[in-house]
């Protein structure tokens, strides 16, 4: 059985670059893989959503009007849906705002090395604070 020339160069060593674009192109015109690779597609897809939840969605998730979000903050409802609607914002922002939610937030760091550091977003800005 006679390889194509793709297989070979993905059969060198290691050490060696490997230019997959052919294999990938042969790979993605097999109907069988192609609709694999379109079902795996939507499954992430669906967890991206499932995953990008937004601030109001918070608010909305603790049965919180924008208006009983800002007087628990002491700030203005109009200042709350701008800050729903910011892309960027002070970390001590997005603590405060989810604190006043009931919901807390844990980031998660993955070092160089693959370790994972856990950091509580309400013990942080409480750090930098003192």
């Amino acid at each position: 059985m006679s390889q194509t020339k793709s297989q070979r160069a993905a059969r060198k060593s290691p050490s060696s670059f490997v230019d997959a674009t052919d294999l990938l192109a042969e790979l993605a015109a097999d109907p069988e893989i192609a609709e694999l690779a379109a079902v795996e597609r939507a499954k992430m897809r669906a967890a991206d959503r499932v995953h990008a939840m937004s601030l109001a969605m918070i608010r909305n998730a603790a049965h919180l009007t924008q208006t009983e979000l800002a007087q628990t903050l002491g700030v203005s409802q109009v200042a709350i849906a701008k800050t729903e609607k910011r892309p960027d914002m002070l970390l001590s922002t997005l603590n405060s705002y989810l604190s006043a939610a009931g919901a807390r937030a844990v980031i998660l760091v993955e070092l160089q090395d693959g370790t994972v550091a856990q950091i509580a977003l309400d013990q942080a800005v409480e750090e930098q604070s003192r």
